[in-house]
């Protein structure tokens, strides 16, 4: 086994916090994403026959693990389409297990919760 002696710990050069620290690297996150200043920059507002704040949401069910998928290049980047009525939603789940086949589900908002400050 192993054991230092005194002359194992001589003094010599060894970081102090006084030495000065090496600068950080000034471009790493020059050249990120760009910020807009919007969450989803092509959605101001609501889209064609949508209203936000509805409450009903269409959603595919995944074929092999049953999950709920969100594809982007199928549901608009992502971002679930907002139904006003309970019917609407049924229509168009309806309407896409046609058009592209498989599973989907609607969803409805139960209830919700706000920080007021």
């Amino acid at each position: 086994m192993y054991r230092p002696t005194e002359d194992d710990f001589l003094p010599g050069p060894s970081a102090h916090s006084d030495e000065p620290m090496r600068k950080p690297d000034y471009k790493a996150k020059k050249h990120g994403r760009p910020n807009h200043g919007k969450k989803w920059p092509g959605f101001p507002g609501p889209r064609e026959r949508e209203e936000i704040g509805g409450g009903h949401f269409v959603f595919k069910r995944g074929s092999r693990t049953g999950r709920i998928e969100t594809a982007p290049h199928r549901f608009a980047g992502g971002i679930p389409f907002e139904h006003d009525t309970y019917d609407a939603a049924i229509q168009e789940a309806a309407r896409l297990s046609i058009e592209v086949g498989g599973k989907f589900e609607v969803f409805s908002r139960v209830g919700g919760a706000e920080v007021v400050r």
